[in-house]
């Protein structure tokens, strides 16, 4: 027998154990080996923080802001919140207002990690996915028996109540989670008779199941069901000029479920067939509160079906192959849309993974999207990873991403019955203008009918440059450079007057943009009890601007000439980031402080010439999130914490009421 020598390197990571995603390529693989930069946030951070709603926990990650309009939404690189797809377990949630996806509706209490990949992922995931995508991966139960409650009291007489149950045979692992969140709402302009928060209450209740019937074969589903019920008050003033007071009542529903079988025919070979169905509802009543009679009732009905195919072969140690296709069938019905429109995409993607060497592995990604409304999309994508070294990692990417005209761009029929505007989509802009002539409510059209045409899909070009170096021992840096040049930009135009003073307004493909920036990450091992981390963002974001101007040329005629600039955009802080620090002792006492600062931002066009000036711009603002924990025996914690401690308050940031304590307890068995 001949003795062999074994060697065996370690190389330090960014996470403490192996942290696997899936948002990046598909297939599960360790956060170290992806090509593109992604960023994990664990359940443990989620928990030790204290948040309860996804909206808390993205609001303090680098290079993301929360923005609010129809709801809290998410910018990432620049883009507004309709630019990212948010999933759940590879779900979309779907149900946006004006575009942005309300983010305070999902409950982050049954979150193992959160995965967010920031640049175009259209390659893999179509849609919605220009800006990037925030994938939430729940919690998976595999023990014989586990179950946790948490219960959170708070300001504003807010209530958080979650709980879960798990139960395993081996073969058959199920988990149940149940939430219940609820709040008197608050208000941010005193004397208003609306509360800038209503008082809600909401439910979330999901279901995840997976049963292993063989080696090579396993059935997984999931559901999940939301509910929530808002109060608020509001008023008009009628023709005598009299203020009337009105009740507003709004409930929205939201339901996802989705059954896949796992089938592996073959060594190395995985195809996975999934059904996902899902809606998302709304019912809102405005009553009269002297008399209860109706003033105003809408309804909203969005139903999304997507059946799809996806397999996965390793040819080899060195690459690997995912391809898939479907088909997504959308509908809406709501009284803005009486024709009731509806959606199909077809779509087929296909990428490849190849590790040439130890080294380096390059990854190249193709998706091509064919829809009912709009032309054909392709999006390529290619990225690659080398670690030039034990301490130094490199990572590129370019690709192209797109974004679709949504219901409201394409079939919104809208009038607004107290002010007196309207609002058309593309495809009935023509047919209402022309509607209104004939009932003689137009004064003058502004640009002719014939040229308003149907709006395209919005499309980007993007490249992401960056690195992970490890300075020494316990401190990794984290740096990423990105471009994204954006065309076809949708944006709202007038195109005629009516005859009561107010505009018709459509939608058109005009606006170019880039946005360009950099972030930056430092995380720090201080002690084994004690981590510390900063990021930064950099971003330079503006639109095109076309300017008609009266010149004299050199022959000394008069003649218009037309000058393009490209000038900043509204809402984006040049300057952004976040400080946290977090310990956690043996003897179970725990404590962190959280910091988000946000530069100037520009947020009313004054002039009107649609971008900031100088004169234009709020001034930034930091909060700090503070919190204290002790585990006073196994399985049993108590939390209690101050959010937005400095009281910093606004109107035109309603998502921060000013200085919130709460209180929390936590058991898991």
């Amino acid at each position: 027998v001949t003795d062999k020598e074994m060697i065996i390197r370690l190389r330090s990571a960014i996470y403490k154990a192996e942290t696997f995603v899936v948002t990046a390529s598909r297939t599960q693989r360790d956060v170290e080996e992806v090509t593109i930069p992604v960023t994990v946030v664990s359940g443990e951070d989620i928990r030790r923080s204290g948040s309860m709603r996804l909206s808390d926990v993205l609001a303090e990650q680098t290079g993301m802001q929360i923005v609010n309009d129809h709801g809290t939404g998410i910018q990432v690189q620049g883009f507004d919140p309709d630019y990212s797809l948010v999933m759940i377990d590879g779900n979309p949630v779907i149900g946006r207002t004006s575009g942005t996806l309300d983010l305070s509706r999902i409950s982050v209490k049954d979150v193992e990690q959160i995965e967010i990949v920031k640049g175009p992922s259209s390659a893999l995931w179509g849609s919605d996915a220009l800006a990037g995508v925030i994938n939430i991966i729940t919690e998976q139960r595999s023990t014989p028996f586990s179950a946790g409650l948490t219960t959170r009291y708070g300001e504003h007489n807010t209530l958080d109540l979650s709980g879960d149950v798990g139960f395993s045979t081996g073969k058959w692992d199920n988990g149940i989670f149940f939430n219940r969140n609820s709040s008197a709402g608050y208000q941010l302009v005193p004397g208003s008779v609306s509360q800038t928060v209503p008082e809600y209450e909401n439910y979330t209740m999901s279901y995840r199941t997976n049963l292993d019937i063989s080696d090579r074969f396993s059935i997984t589903g999931s559901v999940r069901y939301f509910n929530e019920v808002q109060d608020n008050l509001d008023f008009i003033t009628d023709d005598k000029g009299m203020q009337r007071i009105l009740h507003s009542n709004a409930v929205r529903e939201d339901f996802v479920a989705r059954p896949t079988v796992s089938y592996s025919p073959a060594d190395r070979l995985d195809i996975d067939l999934s059904l996902l169905t899902s809606f998302y509802k709304t019912d809102s009543e405005l009553h009269f509160s002297d008399n209860g009679e109706l003033y105003e009732g809408t309804h909203f009905n969005q139903f999304y079906n997507k059946p799809e195919l996806q397999a996965g072969y390793h040819w080899g140690n060195n690459h690997h192959t995912v391809a898939g296709g479907g088909v997504i069938f959308e509908r809406l019905e709501a009284e803005r849309y009486p024709s009731h429109p509806d959606f199909t995409t077809q779509f087929v993607f296909g990428q490849h993974a190849w590790k040439p060497g130890e080294k380096l592995e390059l990854t190249g990604g193709l998706r091509f999207d064919t829809h009912s409304e709009y032309s054909s999309q392709l999006s390529p994508k290619f990225s690659g990873r080398y670690n030039a070294a034990d301490w130094i990692q490199l990572r590129a990417s370019v690709g192209r991403g797109f974004k679709a005209p949504d219901f409201r761009q394409l079939f919104l029929d809208f009038t607004n019955s107290t002010a007196g505007y309207s609002v058309f989509g593309s495809s009935t802009a023509v047919e209402g203008i022309s509607r209104l002539q004939n009932e003689g409510n137009i004064s003058q059209v502004l640009m002719p009918v014939s040229s308003i045409n149907e709006i395209k899909a919005e499309s980007s070009w993007a490249a992401n440059v960056g690195f992970d170096m490890d300075l020494f021992d316990p401190v990794r840096l984290r740096l990423n450079v990105f471009r994204n040049n954006v065309t076809d930009l949708i944006e709202t135009t007038p195109v005629a007057r009516k005859t009561n003073g107010q505009s018709v307004f459509t939608y058109i493909n005009v606006e170019e943009v880039f946005t360009q920036g950099l972030e930056a990450e430092l995380r720090w091992e201080i002690i084994n009890s004690l981590n510390a981390s900063v990021g930064y963002q950099f971003l330079d974001a503006r639109r095109n601007i076309e300017t008609e101007r009266t010149v004299q040329n050199s022959e000394g005629e008069v003649e218009q000439v037309t000058e393009v600039t490209f000038e900043p955009m509204f809402n984006r802080s040049k300057h952004s980031g976040n400080v946290k620090l977090y310990y956690e002792s043996e003897s179970g006492w725990g404590a962190n402080i959280r910091g988000i600062l946000r530069g100037d931002y520009g947020l009313f066009d004054i002039n009107g010439n649609s971008y900031v000036d100088q004169n234009e711009y709020e001034p930034g603002y930091t909060v700090w999130n503070l919190a204290v924990s002790k585990r006073l025996f196994a399985g049993f914690t108590l939390q209690s914490g101050i959010d937005n401690a400095l009281d910093y308050t606004n109107i035109n940031v309603p998502n921060l009421p000013g200085r919130l304590w709460y209180v929390q307890a936590s058991i898991t068995y």
